[in-house]
């Protein structure tokens, strides 16, 4: 477990040979497994073999009737019943196909009758409220309130409508309609009407109270809608005005002549629709019922039809073996890790014992069904059971390929719930190279214990660990939420998976809070200071200026160092800590940074020792190292040496004010030069010889810049002379390919991984028919090299400087968050501590600036500085830590294997 997360697993190229019979019962069984990774089967260019294509049309069809059958419950709100087990105990069988499908189709066919009944049925019932509600309104129109007498009479309304016509008084009479209109139609409709017919057409309208439903198809639409009454007196205008209404989809009723008859027929319309809801609540019922019992079963058929797509696309796009007559058997190259064969062989040998113990267990039942019809008089037939032979015969084959694949093999890693979370921020990055080490190990504790430099604080760290734990100790009902759940809460799911990487956050920032000394902007006196005051109330009644602790005064500095973490008084000594933390802070930057870095070039030299690549050893990671522990190192010791030799309590020339400045030290060996100093009891050096080491040092740091530059490509250039002298006997293509491994070894300075065959491949077709030019393929390759050698050389020399300098960032944002961190404690809460005010008026202030502050405090320091300091952390590790050593430039393995069903699926 642990070797295979330092570096990926090995692989085995296999081969594997289904049969036709049980291919579907054995590969669902491994994509229930997992652990084996199909070659090209889903590359663009891939042919289908067609064996399973009307399988596939099949299991999109069944799933397009339960998306229909779900729909129609979440219409109803009907609840789907959902199985956590269905990956477990509710697996798919071939066999079981049928049933579903007839099972499906017959749900199908019974709800799309009952729908498309009560659809029917309310669509009517919908009419006839539009109906009875128009002759109302026509009725009221026409009649007055009482009903005694007419409130327009034909006459009166032939007088009020202007005819335009010359036709004589026997082609007058009074012609009216009655319907409905959606009401975002009304008002484009009544301009037309106007502008048509003027003053020849009377519209009257009224919205109907309640919405109507209009039917499209299977979709339903609720709409306002208004009830017309259109009046005529031209008959020549008529037809016009019925083709305007069949335009704009006005529904047209039949309105009875006299008032009577309108009011037989509302009453025959409200005895109808009285018996039509009484209809369409039984139907509603019954199909409630057959829907309440689809429900049961509704979501293990989805899940199970979904895996089968699956599978039957896989086996679409595998290679039959035999003739076009007698293709039995399906054949796949595969990955397989190497501690995994045995665990998918027994996979594939469980999904075809289901298969045969099915097939024997149907067999059985009909023999018996066959011995109950046998008459008694009959003679009993023997009946031999099969061996298991034929079982033998049709079993999953699985083999260790020997030929070499145009493949690099995929990289794996055996992961936990733990190491999943810092697994996943490497691969965010790029996917390890096949066998290639994994900095996922060494982020375990690199990158929590970075993102603590920058957010130590002791309060803050609780916060951060108590909401860790939080989501550990509810870890598995947060898992049951998130599988149950219809929608993805994407910032719980990335809080929940990286879970431990924010518990190891908050617990390095409890501890970096310690070294710090820092708890919500104050200091823990746990150990009793070094530092004391012994200044009377004399000296401090006649202070003009300010008072200064003298660390050369033993009366105010004892010399022994603070126990554990950062001395408490330099919390309260004003600008002088800011002095203290900033100088502090940034060698400490500067320290770990070059640490961190100098671990990825031993990572480097471990992966060319592991690779067998010597050359990259020798010529490109030592003059690295060379570089780096000439420069950087040397200044890491000077800092070391710096609080080792310089005191508050040591005489001259090792007392605090002939401490040197480690930077000035620096530049005056990058320049090679010696800055005098003032004070004459101070010396120039701090040990003896140091000027002498520096040029030393500088001297060897810059002879290794050369040796990076120009030793790979000379090394290389001589390896193609060596070549050059056994090009008699032997063949053109093998001198090329031997030019072409050449260049592909002065790229792996930068990848540190097995080299692909599938350039091996088309270099090899490419020679078979072009002419061979091996002395101009030679040329090129030698250019390219040197340039990706000139390239390299001078990312190394500046990316020295600009990586150690952009380990600043942990003093930079540990410095913002300590200052925000007081801000919030002086200006808000200390308001409310202060408080000189009644007890009546200072215990609400108290409460106000204690609440504004844990407010502020969980959402700026703890939310936003705390997702801040992980994207520094984050730049870190993939910038600067990983290009010392990774490429990244892997393919994952990517096993078929179904993912965890949820309610989602």
């Amino acid at each position: 477990m642990a070797k295979a997360f330092f570096r990926s697993e090995e692989m085995e190229l296999c081969q594997l040979l289904l049969h036709t019979e049980n291919a579907f019962d054995c590969l669902m069984e491994l994509g229930h497994h997992g652990g084996l990774q199909f070659n090209n089967v889903y590359d663009e260019d891939r042919q289908l073999n067609g064996l399973y294509t009307k399988k596939v049309s099949l299991c999109n069809e069944l799933i397009r009737i339960t998306t229909s059958l779900q729909q129609q419950m979440v219409e109803l709100q009907i609840r789907v019943y959902f199985y956590p087990d269905v990956d477990l105990e509710h697996r798919l069988r071939e066999r079981d196909l049928k049933g579903y499908g007839e099972r499906l189709r017959r749900l199908h066919v019974e709800t799309s009758a009952v729908m498309e009944h009560y659809q029917a049925l309310d669509r009517r019932l919908y009419r006839m409220i539009e109906h009875r509600y128009a002759i109302n309104k026509a009725d009221k129109y026409f009649a007055s309130d009482q009903g005694s007498e007419l409130l327009y009479t034909e006459s009166t309304l032939m007088s009020l409508i202007k005819d335009a016509t010359d036709e004589g008084p026997a082609h007058r009479q009074l012609n009216y309609m009655i319907g409905s209109i959606r009401a975002d139609k009304f008002e484009s409709f009544e301009l037309l009407c106007y502008r048509l017919f003027g003053f020849n057409l009377v519209v009257r309208f009224a919205e109907i109270p309640t919405l109507m439903v209009d039917y499209y198809g299977h979709r339903m639409e609720k709409v306002r809608k208004f009830s017309l009454l259109l009046l005529t007196n031209s008959t020549l205008i008529w037809p016009k005005v019925t083709r305007l209404c069949h335009a704009y989809h006005v529904t047209i009723y039949e309105c009875p002549e006299t008032s009577t008859l309108r009011m037989a027929k509302v009453d025959e319309l409200s005895s109808e629709i009285n018996s039509l809801e009484r209809i369409l609540e039984e139907s509603q019922r019954i199909r409630i019922q057959i829907l309440e019992v689809t429900a049961r079963d509704l979501y293990l058929l989805r899940v199970n039809l979904s895996k089968a797509v699956m599978v039957y696309d896989l086996l679409n796009r595998v290679r039959p073996v035999g003739g076009p007559q007698h293709q039995k058997y399906l054949q796949a190259e595969c990955f397989v890790p190497v501690s995994e064969i045995e665990d998918v062989r027994g996979a594939l040998r469980k999904g075809t014992r289901m298969k045969g113990g099915a097939d024997r267990q149907e067999e059985e039942q009909q023999q018996e069904q066959q011995e109950q019809e046998l008459d008694p008089d009959d003679e009993p037939k023997l009946s031999h059971p099969k061996q298991g032979t034929e079982e033998e015969s049709h079993a999953p084959v699985l083999l260790k390929k020997n030929r070499q694949s145009s493949h690099i093999p995929p990289t794996y890693f055996r992961l936990n719930k733990f190491t999943q979370g810092f697994q996943n921020l490497i691969d965010s990055y790029g996917i390890s190279d096949y066998r290639e080490i994994n900095p996922a190990p060494y982020t375990i504790i690199t990158f929590p214990f970075l993102f603590a430099v920058m957010f130590g604080d002791f309060g803050h760290g609780i916060l951060v660990t108590l909401f860790a734990l939080l989501l550990i100790w509810k870890e598995k009902d947060i898992a049951e939420s998130q599988q149950a759940a219809k929608e993805e809460n994407e910032i719980l799911n990335i809080l929940f998976a990286g879970r431990y990487i924010v518990l190891l956050m908050g617990l390095f920032s409890i501890y970096m809070g310690l070294i710090y000394n820092d708890a919500l902007s104050k200091s823990l006196n746990l150990f009793g200071s070094s530092w004391s005051c012994r200044y009377n109330s004399s000296t401090l009644d006649h202070m003009s200026g300010q008072l200064n602790l003298d660390p050369s005064d033993g009366n105010f500095y004892s010399g022994d160092p603070y126990p554990f973490g950062v001395d408490p008084v330099w919390k309260v000594c004003g600008e002088d800590s800011i002095t203290t933390f900033n100088s502090l802070k940034m060698k400490l930057a500067i320290i770990l940074g070059i640490a961190q870095m100098m671990f990825g070039l031993s990572l480097s030299a471990v992966n060319c020792l592991i690779l067998d690549r010597r050359a990259d050893l020798f010529l490109v990671v030592v003059p690295q190292f060379i570089f780096m522990i000439c420069l950087f190192c040397y200044l890491v010791f000077l800092i070391f040496l710096k609080w080792l030799l310089y005191g508050g309590l040591k005489s001259a020339p090792y007392n605090t004010a002939c401490a040197p400045s480690v930077l000035i030290t620096f530049i005056d060996m990058m320049l090679m030069k010696n800055t005098q100093l003032d004070d004459p009891q101070c010396e120039n050096e701090m040990f003896k010889g140091e000027r002498l080491l520096e040029y030393v040092l500088v001297f060897v740091a810059f002879l290794a810049v050369p040796v990076l530059l120009a030793g790979k490509p000379i090394y290389l250039q001589q390896r193609q002379k060596k070549l050059k002298k056994e090009r008699q006997g032997r063949d053109i293509s093998d001198l090329k390919q031997d030019g072409r491994d050449t260049l592909n070894e002065m790229r792996s300075s930068r990848r540190y991984s097995y080299d692909s065959q599938e350039d091996v491949v088309n270099e090899r077709r490419a020679s078979k028919t072009d002419p061979p030019r091996a002395d101009h393929a030679e040329e090129f390759d030698l250019s390219e090299i040197w340039i990706h050698s000139g390239i390299h050389t001078i990312e190394t020399v500046l990316g020295s400087v600009s990586h150690t300098a952009s380990y600043l960032r942990l003093w930079a944002l540990s410095l913002a968050h300590d200052q925000l961190s007081h801000v919030l404690w002086h200006m808000v809460l200390s308001k409310g501590l202060k408080s000189n005010s009644p007890l009546y008026v200072s215990v609400p202030m108290l409460a106000c600036s204690f609440l504004a502050w844990a407010v502020l405090t969980v959402a700026i320091l703890v939310g936003m500085e705390g997702l801040s300091a992980f994207l520094h952390t984050l730049r870190l590790h993939w910038v600067e830590f990983q290009s010392k050593f990774y490429s990244g430039s892997g393919e994952p393995f990517r096993p078929f294997k179904f993912a965890a069903s949820s309610q989602r699926t």
